[in-house]
């Protein structure tokens, strides 16, 4: 497809019920920010009544239950650059897929990584598209990342994550002989270099589970569950309780490790499609990896 054209994606939504088109389309999962987005270009609503006829609507226009919605929207794919290499995916199918982001891979194409982001990697596959990452990794954290392949499939993936609906285990190497369990419970505020987080009575909400896994060389390989999503959230608190992650230059500088020990390792939620519940994993082990 050549840079700059528009190419589209075409739902049907059956109305569940009576009212606005919009009601219709935020119940079938699409979000406040997508049905704003219909409302600004003619024709991207077409009604079609149980009987046949059809008729371009608005999202302010009413329906009837039976009623189907047939949405025409138009897209413009961007044409990353291409990196060295493909992702690793640990599951694909035509509404997601979940990739394996590489250490020092950035999870968004941000100007000063426009060419070493997950968006390249995902070029070398699929040539030009529209980037849909939900959530994101830090720059140097491994593991998995959902990346929604269309609209509907953002729009629902992006809400659950907002409800707490995508539950992340993350695997990690910290220093010392972690507690066999626990759970760390210290707001997190942005520190005064604007870089750093730390643990402040003026910070936000943030609690973190972990559980010890193995002892090896006076380090602990552990599991950290979020339980809130603040920046830095795992490498913070595990500073804050005396036991950094190794390899973090932010929060245990010069402890000789050439990356940071921190990999999302397990992905569980509902399909956004199928709603059916789907757990992807992908294994860390930090000592093959020192």
């Amino acid at each position: 497809m050549a840079r700059g054209t528009r190419a589209v994606e075409k739902y049907q939504v059956k109305a569940a019920f009576d009212g606005s088109a919009a009601d219709v389309l935020r119940a079938a999962g699409f979000s406040r920010t997508f049905v704003t987005e219909l409302r600004k270009e003619e024709g991207l609503i077409r009604l079609i009544r149980s009987d046949g006829g059809s008729k371009v609507i608005y999202a302010v226009d009413r329906v009837q239950k039976g009623d189907t919605l047939a949405l025409t929207l138009p897209i413009s794919p961007v044409a990353y650059p291409s990196a060295d290499a493909p992702p690793v995916f640990a599951y694909e199918d035509d509404d997601i897929a979940v990739v394996v982001k590489p250490c020092g891979i950035a999870a968004v194409p941000l100007r000063s990584h426009f060419k070493d982001s997950l968006a390249s990697m995902l070029a070398c596959v699929w040539g030009e598209f529209v980037y849909r990452p939900v959530g994101r990794l830090d720059k140097d954290t491994s593991g998995l990342m959902i990346i929604a392949k269309n609209a509907l499939a953002a729009s629902r993936m992006h809400a659950l994550q907002l409800e707490g609906g995508i539950d992340k285990i993350y695997t990690a190497l910290a220093e010392g002989v972690l507690p066999e369990s626990g759970e760390i419970d210290a707001p997190i505020a942005l520190s005064a270099d604007s870089i750093h987080r730390e643990v402040s009575e003026n910070g936000k909400p943030a609690k973190t589970l972990f559980r010890r896994l193995t002892v090896k060389d006076g380090r602990s390989v552990a599991q950290f569950t979020l339980l809130t999503g603040r920046t830095h959230q795992i490498r913070v608190h595990s500073a804050y309780i005396g036991h950094p992650l190794a390899g973090d230059e932010l929060y245990n500088a010069g402890s000789g490790f050439d990356r940071l020990m921190l990999h999302c390792s397990s992905l569980s939620f509902p399909h956004p499609a199928t709603g059916k519940r789907m757990t992807v994993v992908s294994p860390f082990d930090p000592f093959s990896v020192v």
